[in-house]
């Protein structure tokens, strides 16, 4: 997973070219379903606590499945590491079979392979892509009796007490964590950054006065803002977001910094195209279905599709944003 650039481009086109096969045959007609698959229970792991928006998300998605493909869906929580005990499970564990799927998290995967220290045990060429279903915009939440009234104010104390104001992470080299990174490299302002082992952990730390500014995303900070438990200062996106149009951007103070968590689905290498095909048609009927789409608005998560072919390039991308990213934490 630390070769050089070559080597890894090589295996994503060698992923690449097998997910526009698949989408040629989509072209052609919808997938037949596999012959006995699926006949079991499927498991879907999370690189993360129960009770996190990931895990909330992808349990919608294992109701949904459920309907479509008449079998059980299993959500595995495996905290710790963020992620990296998952995904390194999944890669030791995991058959080739369909009946194991695992939620992956960008831009967070990338920066557990292209962190040398971390020495990862699995590398992205481990992962099939099938699709992606969430994008979760970049925000940052503070408890109500905060002095930080505004972005303004956050970065202003920021700036006065440099290394001082202590901002959660998710876990070291998360979206948040590489958000907050970014944040620092385009204003030239230094935090003190608490890592957590999840979402759950890094909310109750601000709310509890542990952590002065909870650095996250919109989809698990859209109930305790609503009720009154917490405030937003900020979205990391081009624009204000629909759900917030009061809340500003980071753009809107002179820092172009934007994040987002991106979470969509894989099996493993070598699985079948026709499971891997089946499987993804299965997950767009999912997000189609009102219902569905409901339940992920209720929570602040917004779907964002992309097919297996689509997903493949996407994480490709990701993985060279998040190179010099790496690069700075490890300074």
């Amino acid at each position: 997973m630390r070769r050089e650039l070559q080597p890894r481009r090589v295996a994503w086109t060698g992923i690449l070219c097998l997910t526009a096969l698949l989408t040629v045959a989509q072209c052609v007609g919808a997938a037949e379903k596999p012959k006995d698959f699926p006949n079991h229970p499927i498991t879907i792991i999370v690189p993360g606590p129960a009770g996190g928006i990931s895990d909330v998300g992808v349990r919608i998605m294992g109701e949904s499945l459920k309907k479509l493909l008449g079998q059980a869906i299993l959500v595995e929580n495996k905290p710790g590491a963020a992620g990296q005990i998952a995904y390194t499970d999944f890669k030791n564990n995991a058959k080739p079979d369909g009946y194991t799927i695992s939620q992956v998290s960008s831009p967070h995967i990338h920066a557990i392979v292209l962190d040398a220290t971390r020495k990862a045990l699995f590398s992205m060429k481990d992962f099939q892509p099938v699709a992606n279903h969430v994008q979760d915009p970049g925000a940052i939440l503070v408890r109500p009796d905060s002095p930080f009234k505004t972005l303004g104010d956050f970065l202003a104390a920021a700036r006065a007490n440099p290394g001082q104001i202590k901002v959660s992470s998710t876990g070291l080299g998360g979206d948040d964590h590489l958000a907050i990174l970014n944040v620092q490299n385009k204003s030239g302002l230094r935090f003190n950054i608490i890592h957590t082992q999840g979402s759950p952990q890094a909310m109750a730390a601000v709310l509890g006065g542990h952590i002065d500014v909870n650095f996250d995303n919109i989809g698990g900070f859209l109930a305790p803002v609503k009720s009154g438990q917490a405030r937003l200062l900020a979205v990391m996106t081009d624009k204000r977001h629909p759900e917030f149009p009061d809340v500003p951007t980071f753009r809107e103070k002179g820092i172009d910094a934007i994040s987002s968590s991106t979470r969509g689905y894989c099996v493993p290498a070598g699985t079948p195209k026709e499971i891997v095909r089946y499987l993804e048609e299965s997950m767009k009927k999912a997000v189609e279905d009102p219902e569905h789409i409901k339940r992920a608005k209720d929570i602040g998560l917004e779907l964002k599709w992309m097919s297996g072919e689509e997903y493949g390039k996407f994480l490709q991308d990701q993985d060279e944003w998040v190179r010099p990213l790496v690069t700075l934490y490890r300074k």
